[in-house]
């Protein structure tokens, strides 16, 4: 009886620890000015990437990051060309979220939106009808609402912004303060947009991959990976404190 019951433990615990021999192709550069979640300093990658390799590498799986613009990632999603990034499914609406080609992970890291302005509004701002500054590519779980005007990246939006060619950009909390400071642009983060957590969104043709994915996530979150990571991007940049908020 004990050694079925240890034949069992083994045949249950062996696939979290075994070569998948699978290699994931996958890209997480986002708009390219994504900092801190991605940057062009091979030493210090960014969160995401360095999240990724974290994940792959403690689940026994080989990735490739393919250094892609948002718009194309999503293609190359759609289309089988890549095959996962990260995402929080509250930047997507109903129909995005349920989409059966797709499967997600456990959650992986907070990420929140804020309603950005270089002004300090007397209300809460209500998007249904107006322009909105938002990043080409990047999904908004609202976007029929209001009328999106494309930037290139997250630094652009503050650029414009800060010459009034927009009055209002939705932007993520990090992104938004590490720019402000870098282009010297006051800014104010008033409602929240999107409030959520980043999961890794997979074809749904890797499904038996996702056990192995999510103990490796459970596996890092024990031991406070992903917070560690993240404290030492964002030590650089400043509180929203110390901007409008």
């Amino acid at each position: 009886m004990r050694t079925l019951i240890m034949i069992a433990a083994f045949y249950f615990l062996s696939p979290l620890h075994a070569n998948t021999n699978t290699q994931l192709t996958y890209s997480v550069s986002g708009s390219g000015s994504y900092y801190p979640y991605y940057t062009h300093d091979p030493e210090q990658p960014g969160i995401l990437p360095e999240v990724v390799t974290a994940i792959l590498d403690t689940a026994n799986i080989e990735g490739t990051n393919l250094l892609l613009p948002a718009k194309r990632t999503v293609l190359y999603l759609e289309t089988g060309k890549i095959d996962f990034d990260l995402i929080s499914p509250s930047w997507l609406n109903d129909q995005q979220r349920n989409d059966p080609r797709f499967i997600y992970s456990d959650a992986i890291l907070s990420v929140d939106e804020y309603i950005v302005s270089t002004k300090k509004l007397s209300f809460e701002p209500k998007l249904r009808g107006v322009e909105v500054g938002t990043v080409r590519g990047y999904y908004y779980h609202d976007d029929i609402h209001f009328e999106r005007i494309d930037f290139n990246s997250e630094k652009e939006l503050l650029q414009a912004l800060a010459k009034g060619r927009i009055d209002l950009a939705i932007i993520g909390d990090l992104p938004a303060i590490y720019w402000a400071k870098e282009l010297n642009i006051p800014i104010y983060l008033n409602s929240v947009h999107s409030q959520g957590e980043m999961h890794m969104r997979l074809q749904a043709k890797h499904k038996k991959l996702l056990p192995v994915i999510n103990q490796a996530i459970k596996t890092l979150h024990q031991q406070a990976f992903f917070k560690t990571i993240t404290q030492r991007y964002v030590q650089s940049i400043p509180s929203a404190g110390t901007l409008g908020h």
